[in-house]
């Protein structure tokens, strides 16, 4: 950058970077969508997307939390087995609520090839599959706002790619802002 007849470094990140997103310190992920579609007129379905691997591995980091509390969320999971494409998305609903019929549902983002390892893989999170299974992730969104008459929904999400997988969280951070910008979007920063 030429200011003055000087050049100037420019920088492409601010100090206090500002994202489309809330951030949830301490709130538990899983508590809050079973309070979120239990909310009755003030309910809303819930989506929540997280990062999984290509060769069915579904035992730690965030999945670990999820088999925990969801198992059919990795039961689905492994129905996919070795077959699991980069770029792919499963998704799993785990709760509709009777009345209102909001919904928990589990986007298995499988955009991490194969698993960390410090000498061979130390980043194997691939950026162009996360960014394909987030579009993913709107557009089926969109598609269950219109054909279901769920107008309302949010996004709540782990810190997802920045763990085991690897990744750059301020880079993803700027994916959540450009893929789902139009949507209410929680991240949780709670315990794995």
């Amino acid at each position: 950058m030429v200011q003055n007849n000087k050049i100037t470094k420019r920088t492409t990140r601010r100090n206090t970077p500002q994202h489309s997103f809330v951030v949830e310190k301490s709130a538990d992920i899983f508590d809050a969508a079973q309070n979120a579609v239990a909310g009755k007129e003030h309910g809303t379905s819930i989506m929540i997307p997280h990062v999984c691997n290509n060769v069915n591995a579904f035992g730690a980091g965030f999945a670990s939390a999820v088999a925990k509390r969801h198992y059919e969320v990795k039961a689905n999971f492994h129905l996919l087995g070795r077959s699991a494409k980069m770029g792919q998305v499963q998704y799993v609903t785990v709760y509709t609520e009777p009345k209102y019929q909001y919904k928990i549902i589990f986007a298995n983002m499988i955009a991490q090839n194969r698993i960390y390892h410090p000498e061979t893989n130390s980043r194997p999170l691939n950026y162009g599959a996360l960014t394909y299974c987030m579009m993913d992730v709107k557009m089926m969104i969109k598609k269950m706002m219109y054909n279901e008459d769920q107008t309302k929904f949010k996004i709540f999400a782990p810190k997802f790619g920045s763990g085991l997988a690897g990744g750059n969280w301020d880079f993803i951070a700027d994916l959540i802002d450009d893929c789902w910008s139009e949507f209410s979007v929680s991240v949780f920063l709670g315990k794995d």
